[in-house]
């Protein structure tokens, strides 16, 4: 008896096994694809080159005050370049850059309140990527301290050179003015402003600097948004 126990134990999973497997056939025959359990594993896509960038938001029930603020932006920009590189649209370098330039006020309409300070200091380091026609981007953080030496905001800029924004309408502007950058910057507030944000764009007149030429002036103006919560 105990002999045809285990004989008749070996048929059933032998015969399970073989169910399974016709199983597994009309499966494929049905779908073209193998049942879940045979399905092999996915590999995941490669990462993205592109970290990300962390930038101050606003609260979204706060009851915050909002001014306009402009300031005059008079400086320099310095970059320190790498080897050249081929791409689609000519030679290419990558090097890094430091943005340095004083905050004053314009005495304008356009500036509603008095923070930051007059002939405040705002510089930038990060990396900026350049084409032979001047044509180049930059990315990085930015501090605003006040004539005192004293943190007012840090965040995130970026700018792009001989890229204009209001050439579509009415002819003010070639596509690819020379002599001409626009960015923008999102900061927040440091010690006596640290319930403020600062989001703002920067529009100036200046070349970028090249391999043969690592420092170059720029003036411009800074107008933006100052805001507030409790």
């Amino acid at each position: 008896m105990k002999i045809k126990y285990q004989v008749s134990l070996l048929v059933l999973l032998l015969s399970l096994g073989a169910v399974s497997g016709k199983s597994d056939e009309r499966s494929i025959a049905l779908t073209g694809l193998p049942s879940p359990s045979t399905v092999p594993e996915v590999s995941s896509p490669a990462q993205a080159p592109f970290p990300d960038v962390c930038i101050p938001g606003v609260p979204g029930r706060d009851d915050c005050c909002l001014w306009q603020i402009q300031r005059r932006a008079d400086g320099k920009r310095e970059a320190k370049f790498g080897n050249v590189y081929k791409c689609d649209m000519g030679p290419h370098r990558r090097g890094e850059m430091i943005i340095t330039m004083s905050l004053k006020f314009p005495g304008t309409v356009c500036d509603q309140q008095d923070i930051p300070a007059n002939n405040s200091k705002l510089e930038a380091k990060g990396t900026v990527i350049r084409r032979d026609d001047q044509y180049a981007y930059f990315s990085g953080e930015f501090t605003i301290t006040d004539p005192g030496g004293k943190v007012s905001f840090k965040g995130h800029i970026e700018t792009t050179d001989r890229l204009g924004s209001h050439q579509m309408f009415f002819n003010c502007e070639k596509c690819n003015p020379i002599s001409h950058f626009e960015g923008w910057l999102v900061g927040r507030g440091e010690g006596v402003f640290s319930h403020h944000t600062l989001r703002a764009l920067l529009v100036a007149r200046g070349t970028v600097p090249s391999p043969s030429v690592v420092s170059t002036p720029m003036t411009g103006s800074l107008t933006g948004t100052l805001i507030k919560c409790p």
